[in-house]
């Protein structure tokens, strides 16, 4: 008899760039523990906002063995470059929402988290991040 999949949502941390981050800096959300997540089944809802002019905010993954030292997760072997999301302009900007798959690779380290890099500009108290990871509960047998 199988047992029914239990699904998981999991604050991935939010938050603003009011520490004014110059452009190339990684601003990271909250880590979580991967032990108990079913492979393959793992996503992150990115929700960015870029309102500061000429802003770029990139999504990224990052893994850790320690929830001390990160390492930056690549997409596959061919280490693509990661897409832009949001890009601020002169008015008002609307949120970009997208999900993102988690490379089934992030299963093998402790943890994981996502993060944004805002790039061209240095980020400002109207730039916001929310990160939602989605997946299955992993069940044993």
């Amino acid at each position: 008899m199988a047992y029914p999949p239990r699904y998981l949502t999991i604050s991935g941390g939010s938050g603003t760039l009011t520490a004014a981050p110059v452009a190339g800096t990684t601003t990271a959300g909250t880590a979580i523990a991967t032990a108990s997540l079913d492979r393959e089944t793992v996503s992150c809802l990115f929700n960015v906002l870029a309102e500061t002019n000429t802003l770029t905010l990139t999504g990224k993954f990052q893994v850790s063995l320690d929830n001390s030292t990160w390492y930056d997760l690549a997409g596959d072997a061919q280490n693509p470059a990661n897409v832009v999301l949001a890009t601020g302009t002169a008015g008002a900007d609307t949120a970009v929402t997208r999900v993102l798959p988690v490379p089934p690779a992030a299963l093998g380290w402790n943890w994981i988290r996502a993060a944004v890099v805002n790039g061209v500009a240095t980020g400002a108290a109207g730039d916001t991040y929310a990160f939602t990871f989605q997946c299955r509960k992993f069940s044993g047998f």
